[in-house]
């Protein structure tokens, strides 16, 4: 996701580009996190934050409420010159993706808001 004109942007909120951008990051993966379904759990806690590249493999650990997971994500942001990844490397996110749509439709959400609030 790229956004335009990031500073402006940050400015109107008040804030510093590294505080936009680290809230607008947080913001998009809580959504996806929250979207993801549950059944064991397993989903919803695979979701790695990284920066720099992207997690190459899944972990062990089961999250229900997403909860944990939005905490170790929060601690893991990078900031503006920073590339952050949020990776889900279970082998069937992907069909699950296609059919809920947890990551497409965050991304529309934040594009719309970052739209809504720029102008």
């Amino acid at each position: 996701m790229i956004i335009k004109n990031a500073d402006q942007i940050a400015k109107r909120a008040n804030a510093t580009l590294d505080e936009f951008v680290r809230s607008v990051w947080i913001e998009l993966f809580t959504g996806v996190i929250e979207n993801t379904r549950v059944d064991t759990g397993r989903m919803k806690g695979n979701w790695q934050t990284t920066v720099g590249s992207p997690a190459q493999s899944d972990i062990d650990r089961l999250d229900k409420n997403g909860a944990q997971t939005v905490r170790d994500m929060e601690s893991k942001i990078g900031g503006v010159n920073e590339v952050t990844y949020l990776t889900n490397n279970l082998p069937y996110v992907g069909v699950w993706e296609q059919r809920d749509g947890m990551v497409a439709k965050n991304i529309a959400r934040i594009e719309t808001n970052i739209r809504k609030f720029a102008k």
